[in-house]
């Protein structure tokens, strides 16, 4: 009785389709997640009262104390001692430190694990444990992405709290020309008041108004003649 050979085991079209579409989101979500963009756009004040604080955008948010720069983003040190005197203020600027820490640890979390995804290039080389190769790239790769996406908005909420903090200040303090070190504000400056009238006598006779030189008014021309 003559037996057959077994057949070469063989990897289905569908099966390497699918291993492609593994391997190509797992590279996508890890480019994702490491991605980041920048712009830098500024503006400096002309006129800043003595305390007043400022805030420009230099691919990150900075905030200046006058012309002097006092701190940036994202956990913005020294800003919570620096409105401490107003406390809606301060607990903004406290929410914006923690908030900033937030952001740092998961973005260097996130783009640890969205590098890590491309461990599923290794599958590439591995035929036998492809499969496997692919679903720890893959689940690295979405874990980076969450985590990027939690740090991105809590850098928004730590830019956020910054300028409520900022704004806070300002209207209590700095726009006045105070500072928490130095609570006196300076007097309003304004236009000089006009000088002021004596009051007439009432016994005095007014003078005569002077005439005003000119030329003497033209002469009127003669009435008419009757026929």
């Amino acid at each position: 009785m003559s037996t057959s050979p077994c057949p070469p085991r063989t990897v289905g079209t569908a099966s390497r389709g699918l291993r492609r579409v593994a391997l190509t989101c797992a590279l996508s979500i890890a480019a994702a997640s490491v991605h980041g963009g920048c712009a830098s756009t500024q503006y400096a004040p002309q006129v800043v009262a003595r305390g007043e604080l400022t805030m420009r955008y230099q691919g990150g948010f900075e905030i200046y104390a006058g012309r002097e720069r006092l701190t940036g983003g994202l956990t913005y040190p020294r800003l919570a001692q620096h409105v401490r005197c107003v406390p809606e203020a301060a607990r903004h600027a406290e929410s914006a430190r923690s908030n900033g820490v937030g952001a740092v640890v998961t973005s260097i979390l996130g783009g640890t694990m969205g590098a890590g995804g491309l461990l599923g290039l290794v599958g590439l080389a591995d035929q036998d444990r492809i499969g496997l190769w692919l679903g720890a790239g893959l689940a690295l790769s979405t874990v980076g992405l969450t985590l990027s996406i939690v740090s991105w908005r809590l850098k928004n909420h730590a830019n956020g709290h910054a300028h409520d903090a900022v704004n806070f200040y300002n209207d209590s303090v700095g726009s006045l020309g105070a500072t928490c070190d130095d609570l006196s504000y300076p007097a309003p400056v304004g236009p000089a008041p006009a000088a002021a009238v004596p009051p007439a006598d009432a016994g005095a006779v007014p003078s005569a108004v002077p005439a005003i030189p000119g030329s003497p008014p033209p002469s009127l021309p003669p009435p008419p003649t009757t026929l």
